[in-house]
């Protein structure tokens, strides 16, 4: 359909005849005339008087699938090419952000899904340490698995009797020393180590038979949501062609 078809067609939609429209857009008659037989091209102060007599928008006028056709002679109207040059612009902006955030979700998916796969942040595997008691800062680090060694081997001469006494007094003070605690994490702090704690330090040692492997849902779901960022950002980008082709 032609610029000025539409126009009579949108005339015999209002019931107006020529002379009707003519007046009420302040234009004469034969000029419109002319426009529905497509003899002449309206200036934008006419275009708009007359879409101001139909009550009708330039954005719905310009829109009408039934002007496409025609829509090569209604560029050269100023309004015209200034609006379709803003509609391009903004489908532009539009279609950037789209591919802008079906890339972002894709990035995402792979940050996502990389971290629960291999599971560098929330790691399964925890590692057991255990520290059997307080050992005082004049110590060694062994004295509850020697400490017969050390106090025995100081060169100081005892009856036998007097050595039993000794061992079963030494006995029973390393025995109510002897408070184990266990630390469970899952970071990796070498074979021991060691905490300041009043009346000296523990030394906790790696129990490699006691450390295991936990499940922990977290790298899971990231997986899952990994998963479902990705097949949103495929379908994104297949959303953008079958969009923006229609427009």
């Amino acid at each position: 359909m032609t610029l000025g078809e539409k126009l009579k067609q949108l005339r015999q939609e209002k019931g107006l005849s020529q002379p009707e429209l003519a007046a009420e857009a302040g234009i004469e008659q034969s000029y419109l005339s002319k426009l529905e037989n497509d003899k002449s091209l309206p200036s934008n102060d006419i275009l708009r008087k007359i879409l101001a007599a139909f009550q009708v928008s330039l954005s719905d006028f310009v829109t009408d699938e039934l002007v496409q056709k025609d829509m090569s002679r209604l560029k050269q109207i100023p309004d015209v090419e200034q609006f379709i040059a803003q509609k391009s612009q903004n489908q532009f902006t539009q279609r950037r952000n789209f591919l802008l955030a079906a890339s972002i979700s894709i990035v995402l998916a792979a940050t996502l899904f990389f971290i629960g796969y291999s599971k560098l942040i929330f790691n399964e595997y925890v590692y057991h340490y255990e520290s059997i008691g307080v050992v005082k800062d004049d110590e060694p680090a062994d004295i509850f698995s020697r400490w017969e060694r050390y106090y025995f081997n100081t060169g100081e001469e005892l009856s036998a009797l007097q050595r039993q006494k000794k061992n079963k007094s030494l006995s029973l003070e390393m025995a109510k020393r002897r408070v184990t605690l266990v630390q469970m994490t899952p970071e990796y702090k070498g074979p021991s180590y060691t905490e300041t704690v009043a009346g000296g330090r523990r030394i906790y040692k790696l129990d490699n038979l006691m450390s295991k492997k936990i499940r922990r849902p977290v790298n899971s779901w990231l997986q899952v949501l990994g998963v479902l960022l990705f097949a949103s950002g495929i379908m994104g980008f297949v959303l953008e062609r079958r969009l923006f082709k229609l427009n």
